[in-house]
């Protein structure tokens, strides 16, 4: 999935991933709604690690920390996995207490699901028109968010919101705690609170969990070398990209480069 996607102008995404895979842990303020259309997928949501199966959904709300996590391909089976990622605007008029209150439980399992609802998770990956694509959004969550069980929100969500989406927008700098604590005027302790506390991860873990997607989509989409590219995702040494790189995807980049060329 993209991670960079509320730099855009775009409002909503459809990502399609035929695997079972990983993407770290992360939030943001749009809402994402996941469909497992085959095999099987692991969601962790907040504290709760959910198993999804073929035809289950989990609807992610606004600021709530999530993380794909990959079964093992032998239990996995043939995966396959569809996600809605929209701007929250476009929908909160329709549905507000999506920016109000939060799912106790955000797993939608497959025999409450219609098959009407099922059949627009499929619709909507031929759409390429913003419009449809959003209309296709508002039949899947008329139908889904009636089925969850919501709760107030802590009301404590705005300031880990804006401080992500600071690094999202500037993490080629060098950003150092310090950094952002006085960007938003707070003790470095307590920023390293919020980390660890909401995105369950120290600060560096995440910046270097940005740093180094944006380095793989560069390696998959350009011809530039591994060196332009570490220090155009805001690395000053090539041995701590290397390092990084090689702790997320569990391969060095030059490895990783070249396995994406064989693919090609």
């Amino acid at each position: 999935m993209y991670p960079y996607f509320e730099k855009t102008a775009k409002n909503i995404f459809i990502s399609h991933e035929n695997r079972s895979y990983n993407f770290p842990s992360h939030f943001h303020s749009y809402l994402e709604i996941a469909f497992c259309v085959s095999g099987r997928q692991n969601i962790r949501v907040g504290e709760e690690i959910y198993a999804l199966k073929k035809g289950d959904a989990v609807i992610i709300f606004p600021n709530t920390v999530h993380e794909y996590i990959a079964f093992d391909e032998s239990d996995a089976g043939e995966t396959e996995v569809t996600a809605i990622i929209c701007n929250t605007k476009l929908v909160a008029a329709s549905v507000p207490d999506i920016v109000a209150k939060y799912p106790k439980n955000p797993l939608i399992e497959a025999d409450l699901i219609a098959e009407n609802t099922a059949l627009a998770f499929e619709k909507i990956l031929s759409r390429n028109n913003e419009i449809e694509m959003l209309g296709w959004t508002y039949i899947i969550l008329s139908d889904l968010v009636h089925l969850l069980e919501l709760t107030p929100t802590d009301g404590n969500l705005e300031l880990p919101s804006k401080i992500v989406a600071y690094i999202n927008q500037n993490f080629k700098e060098d950003l150092t705690i310090d950094h952002i604590a006085k960007v938003f005027g707070y003790h470095p302790s307590y920023i390293a609170h919020l980390f660890c506390d909401r995105l369950k991860m120290p600060f560096r873990t995440y910046l270097g969990s940005v740093r180094t997607e944006y380095a793989a989509s560069q390696i998959r989409a350009t011809e530039k070398s591994l060196t332009e590219i570490a220090y155009a995702s805001g690395y000053n040494s090539l041995n701590t990209f290397c390092r990084c790189f090689k702790k997320n995807f569990s391969k060095t980049p030059s490895q990783y480069k070249k396995d994406v060329r064989n693919q090609t």
